[in-house]
């Protein structure tokens, strides 16, 4: 693990830290929007439960709004802990990245990935070894992408669906973020939805659970 990968693990932990020991009121508040008013304990378990556990909290520090401000508990961390240039620099980086839809293009026998991000246009090289032997051509996820260590990399957090279900994942999307040109920023692109309401990817995966689409009526 390179140091800049190291760094932000620690830093992400020790803001999880503060957040749960001093503000349980907002913790409560964002996890019954982030699941929408369900419990995931009823639909969810084993493996998926601990990865929506994990999704929830990296959505938390870096994207949850705590103020009418618009500031996240990684601003508030930066705020009001001394810490080195570099390591709110880092935090900086990681606060602005945005979750997004991605697209396996292929796997090189060097377990080399390479992803299409599908809704911001552009192409990502991925050369972690480790997540490249769980990935396969044609694999759909959301994630969040982070630079460290001078590469790509992919964050803590996962959402995965069927590839059978992109052009659902996508018309939904689409009408979303038209209504979120007309009601909430009207010049706002497809980066600042997706910065501003990145829980759809938890509202898709959920919903894709509790009723697939093969279900519905």
């Amino acid at each position: 693990m390179g140091k800049e990968a190291k760094q932000i693990k620690e830093l992400f932990q020790d803001i999880i830290q503060h957040v749960r020991i001093n503000h349980a009121e907002l913790i409560d508040k964002a996890y019954s929007y982030y699941w929408d008013g369900e419990n995931p304990d009823e639909f969810l378990g084993g493996t998926a439960l601990s990865l929506g556990f994990h999704n929830f909290e990296d959505w938390l520090i870096f994207d949850y709004k705590i103020n009418e401000q618009g500031e996240t508990f990684t601003d508030f961390f930066i705020k009001n802990r001394d810490l080195s240039d570099d390591a709110a620099s880092l935090l900086l980086r990681a606060r602005d990245s945005v979750l997004s839809l991605f697209e396996v293009i292929s796997v090189a026998k060097d377990k080399r990935v390479l992803l299409k991000d599908i809704l911001l246009d552009r192409e990502v090289d991925l050369r972690d070894k480790m997540i490249a032997l769980g990935l396969k051509k044609g694999d759909l996820f959301a994630t969040r992408i982070l630079n460290l260590d001078g590469r790509d990399v992919m964050g803590r957090c996962v959402y995965p669906y069927l590839p059978a279900q992109k052009k659902q994942i996508l018309a939904y999307i689409a009408k979303q973020f038209r209504r979120y040109t007309k009601n909430v920023k009207n010049s706002g692109t497809m980066k600042d939805y997706l910065k501003d309401y990145g829980d759809v990817f938890n509202l898709i995966w959920m919903n894709f659970i509790i009723e697939p689409p093969e279900e519905k009526k």
